[in-house]
């Protein structure tokens, strides 16, 4: 059933109420939102934060008007569905100036009304090479030698609606929408675990949590601070029981593989302190 201009709106206004409850939209404004090299210009650059944001919610960080991409070179795919963003419909008035007793007008949005568009993955046609560079970070992350050196490959990418980084075991590949050190940190670890163990039959639950205290393990070796609360809060989030003791009892339970997993990243990457400190 088609939507109406009213539940295109309550759709979006919903998301964004959810995301914010949750915690997620912060995480999303605030948390590394990758931007693109200078002179990577797309339409939605121009956006208000809000539609960028509902934009990453449908999984693209590039959607545009059917002209748009036809402009571009691409055709929207047949049986696409378009996604909605939405634009102020604005009214002058005139007000008298409390300061000067002047007349001036001033501009009041009345409402919202939604913009069809389709995104970037629903499109087909001619290449657009800023998918290809734009997102890679000006200098890596201390360690990020060690990927290389152990088979995994790394890219970079937009940000997505619900996750900053991820880890293939199929592809054995990560890929990262921040340029944040931790959160590379974090794959790598998966990556360096499904090494060590079958990942694929492996508890996910106490995967996340050596992954994440690997990443803190590695942000401090490498003099990276002021994730500690965050990461806490990642490894309670997947422990099985999260209070304060429990979780500590659940990190002192993976130790072993945490010790495993540093020392083999250490032991490839050119950038071990340990080298360092015998020069």
């Amino acid at each position: 059933m088609k939507k109406n201009h009213d539940q295109i709106i309550n759709d979006a206004v919903t998301q964004l109420l959810d995301m914010f409850e949750t915690g997620k939209l912060p995480e999303k404004v605030a948390f590394s939102i990758i931007h693109r090299h200078p002179g990577d210009v797309i339409p939605s650059d121009k956006w208000s934060i809000g539609n960028r944001i509902l934009q990453m919610l449908q999984g693209t960080d590039d959607a545009r008007g059917y002209k748009q991409w036809q402009e571009a070179g691409r055709q929207v795919r047949k049986g696409a569905h378009a996604i909605h963003i939405l634009a102020p419909m604005t009214f002058k008035v005139k007000e008298t100036d409390k300061d000067t007793g002047e007349e001036v007008e001033k501009v009041v949005v009345k409402g919202y009304r939604p913009i069809p568009v389709f995104r970037y993955e629903d499109t087909e046609g001619k290449s657009i090479p800023l998918y290809d560079h734009a997102y890679e970070p000006t200098s890596h992350p201390t360690f990020f030698d060690a990927a290389e050196k152990l088979g995994v490959d790394v890219r970079y990418a937009p940000m997505r609606a619900n996750y900053l980084g991820r880890y293939s075991i199929r592809t054995n590949a990560i890929e990262l929408c921040s340029h944040d050190a931790v959160v590379y940190y974090h794959e790598l670890a998966h990556a360096v675990h499904a090494t060590l163990v079958d990942l694929t039959v492996y508890d996910p639950d106490k995967a996340e949590v050596i992954a994440e205290f690997s990443a803190l393990v590695l942000a401090h070796i490498a003099g990276i601070s002021g994730f500690e609360r965050q990461g806490f809060e990642y490894i309670a989030n997947y422990a099985k029981n999260n209070t304060p003791s429990k979780v500590m009892k659940e990190i002192f339970s993976v130790l072993k593989d945490v010790e495993a997993i540093v020392n083999k990243i250490l032991s490839v990457s050119k950038d071990d302190p340990a080298e360092d400190a015998a020069i």
